[in-house]
């Protein structure tokens, strides 16, 4: 929809000059409207319509300058419009011999910022209950062409400055489609580009505030559980389950001794390697509170192969930062 501005040419008993611009506020960053030359005496035909944009009243400040024939010319930018400024625009009225014969002039509105940041936005940081948290963002409207825009999202993690990038989005309203890591801090920003204009119009927007993934099945400490079933064998079980979680990525060893503390069985590194990222292990499937996954289970044999006595044995995990944690395990044999 076009808002229609109907002034008189300038100097004239005869002949309108009809501006229709956009309504959108702010003003658009790449408009496009149409100028109509109304009544105007046939002898001076055929007419030309000039149009300028000016960031000043005095028309100092020209930043748009085209001319097209006939009376009812359709203009529009493919270079972006200054952030943040008013925009005027004038529309000229030019007869068959090159005479001006109608000028009118209006304020066609203020621009806005390019793009800017909607959510999450703080002066502090921000927490995700989800690890695959939603981002807002608004941009300048413009016309096609030169748009529509096109979207990169960058996230940093603020501890390693590690960039991951998700590249043509073309919506402001974006989920991130990978998980992302639990208690860590990033930082984001979104860049906006538009493929049918020019390089250089372009806008960044980095958001204010870092944020922080602490989903609801987020690990808060790092902690080892006591072994199941215990004793063991058991009629539900030939071999004893291992779980345990960490709150930070780190350095596990994860062992089984005899009561006189000699090893009898490295369970991590294993099959498992010792550096772990965050998270619940031992579990049949991630983040679930039943089942036990067979790498995490002993059946009762030493690091030879060989079974061993029933008896007390021990259960040692370390993790980098946090105490060593010791359970009992009770073998009864078989």
């Amino acid at each position: 929809m076009l808002a229609a501005l109907g002034l008189p040419g300038v100097g004239l008993a005869q002949g309108e000059i009809r501006i229709e611009l956009p309504p959108d506020t702010p003003f658009p960053a790449a408009p496009q409207f149409y100028v109509r030359a109304i009544n105007f005496d046939p002898a001076t035909a055929p007419r030309r319509v000039r149009v300028r944009m000016a960031l000043d009243q005095g028309f100092g400040l020209v930043v748009y300058d085209s001319t097209i024939s006939g009376d009812e010319p359709r203009f529009g930018t493919v270079k972006l419009l200054p952030e943040n400024r008013d925009i005027f625009v004038e529309a000229s009225v030019v007869d068959r011999n090159g005479i001006a014969i109608g000028t009118a002039r209006t304020l066609g509105g203020h621009t806005g910022p390019r793009l800017r940041i909607v959510s999450p936005r703080g002066t502090s940081d921000v927490n995700f209950l989800s690890r695959r948290p939603s981002f807002h963002w608004s941009s300048a409207p413009v016309s096609l062409p030169p748009g529509p825009w096109v979207y990169e999202l960058s996230l940093t993690e603020t501890a390693t400055q590690i960039t991951r990038s998700q590249l043509g989005i073309m919506d402001s309203v974006y989920t991130y489609p990978e998980d992302l890591d639990a208690n860590t801090s990033y930082r984001w920003k979104v860049i906006a580009r538009l493929p049918n204009g020019l390089p250089v119009d372009s806008a960044v927007a980095v958001g204010p505030s870092t944020f922080t993934i602490e989903p609801s099945d987020a690990v808060v400490k790092t902690l080892l559980y006591q072994n199941f079933p215990n004793p063991f064998p058991a009629a539900s079980s030939a071999s004893t389950c291992f779980w345990f979680d960490l709150r930070t990525a780190t350095h596990v060893e994860l062992t089984i001794l005899d009561i006189r503390g000699h090893l009898i069985r490295t369970m991590i590194p294993g099959v498992l390697s010792s550096q772990l990222t965050p998270g619940r292990y031992g579990r049949l499937r991630d983040l679930t509170s039943s089942g036990c996954d067979p790498t995490l289970a002993w059946d009762g044999t030493a690091d030879n192969g060989r079974v061993v006595p029933a008896g007390v044995y021990l259960l040692r995990f370390r993790a980098d930062g946090e105490a060593e944690s010791v359970k009992k395990i009770l073998f009864l044999g078989r």
